[in-house]
């Protein structure tokens, strides 16, 4: 009974955590030190979880190489409770001595459809 009733619990803890997965693409190049990834959240994932997330990856991914991260545009697509929350996330990994870092190179063009 004790079995069977761990292993019931477990499944549902699953089932709860899996709710709140969010799945990262591949970061991509798309020109000179500019990089896009897509983030979707699964399940009760948030838009705001979701966005977060993808920022740490891009950090993470600036890190590897040395560099620092500089965010250009995040369009945002989903539902809470009907479809996915996407996250697609532009930036750059500059130097820290590129003059596009030390003065904030930012587009402020964010966009966020349902």
């Amino acid at each position: 009974m004790f079995s069977r009733e761990l292993r019931l619990w477990s499944v549902v803890a699953v089932v709860i955590i899996a709710g709140c997965v969010t799945v990262p693409s591949n970061v991509v190049p798309v020109g000179k030190d500019t990089y896009q990834l897509s983030m979707t959240g699964v399940g009760f994932a948030t838009q705001a979880n979701t966005n977060v997330k993808a920022l740490k990856t891009a950090s993470d991914y600036c890190d590897k190489l040395g560099k620092h991260l500089v965010t250009q545009r995040n369009s945002e697509s989903g539902v809470y409770g009907w479809s996915p929350r996407q996250s697609n996330l532009t930036f750059l990994c500059l130097d820290a001595n590129d003059p596009d870092y030390t003065h904030g190179k930012i587009q402020t063009n964010s966009t966020v459809s349902n």
